[in-house]
């Protein structure tokens, strides 16, 4: 019997060191998989996602994402290392030099990416995110610090812990200071935490401080998600993005020439550092008019499965 064979490739995502900043799996040519194949190739790949690529009447690529547990709509370290890939490996007609736009067919519609090539390589991959949604802030704050494995005093009371999305609703957590976020255990305290957040509407918690151990960042996080079986994700650009856009609309970062400037450092705890450049576009009126989210990758394994 012949056997079909998927080859994939799996990179570090916003880092250009390997084995730092968070893994990601591509299937680069998914077709002939049906949606419980990618689910199981995904659980097989036991990375926090797993993206598959086809062809798209819509956008340059569409590009599905899934976690071990399920596909989402739209997730920021699948959609850099993905686009570096196709780019690094000419999988996509993209010129050597200057910044290319290119669209991915996603769950959350079609959104543009930007590819910075330099000498037929990619330097940068840029993703766009939707504009921010706001739920009203959490306000019980000392349920919270407990349910992150801290106590009534971890949590910064104003601005208050928020549900944002800018594709996927996340909770943006205030965190007292460095050391209280540093010595929070990973996935908070489990199914307390993932039952608080799901009560919210999320399962992603995205703690963060102004203190940071860089001089160059902006902000300090760590991000639990323990209901989806991640307890810490090393780098999550999406909720970079929703962090960005919380921050700006706050007012904690404030934009110059109308675009907000914030470098978010992350995994450091858990040895996978990360950095994640976010630009915050705003209008005359203060409106936040986009979000984008941006890195670079690495590539570290090749392979193919035999289905």
């Amino acid at each position: 019997m012949t056997m079909a064979t998927y080859k994939f490739h799996q990179l570090d995502v916003f880092t250009r060191a390997p084995l730092k900043g968070n893994a990601l799996a591509v299937f680069p040519d998914a077709r002939g998989l049906d949606d419980r194949t990618m689910q199981a190739l995904a659980r097989e790949m036991n990375l926090s996602e797993t993206t598959f690529i086809t062809e798209s009447k819509s956008a340059t690529r569409r590009v599905r994402f899934f976690t071990p547990a399920s596909e989402v709509p739209l997730v920021g370290h699948p959609t850099i290392g993905t686009w570096w890939l196709l780019a690094e490996r000419k999988l996509i007609d993209i010129a050597a030099n200057g910044d290319v736009r290119v669209t991915q067919e996603t769950g959350a519609g079609v959104l543009p990416v930007r590819v910075t090539m330099a000498g037929g390589r990619p330097t940068r991959v840029v993703m766009t995110q939707t504009l921010p949604q706001f739920e009203d802030p959490v306000t019980d704050c000392a349920k919270l610090g407990k349910a992150l494995g801290g106590d009534a005093r971890t949590v910064v009371r104003k601005p208050g812990p928020q549900v944002v999305s800018t594709g996927l609703p996340q909770m943006m957590i205030p965190v007292k200071s460095l050391d209280v976020l540093k010595n929070l255990p990973s996935g908070g305290a489990g199914m307390t935490l993932a039952s608080f957040l799901k009560d919210h509407g999320t399962d992603c918690a995205m703690c963060y401080t102004m203190e940071t151990v860089s001089p160059d960042a902006t902000v300090h996080c760590r991000m639990f998600a323990p209901g989806i079986g991640i307890m810490e994700d090393p780098a999550t650009g999406s909720a970079a993005g929703a962090l960005g856009s919380y921050l700006v609309w706050h007012n904690i970062v404030r934009p110059h020439n109308g675009v907000a400037r914030i470098v978010v450092e992350q995994g450091l705890e858990i040895g996978r550092d990360s950095r994640i450049d976010v630009e915050i576009e705003v209008g005359n009126g203060g409106e936040i008019t986009e979000v984008e989210v941006g890195g670079e990758a690495v590539a570290v394994i090749e392979g193919e499965v035999r289905l």
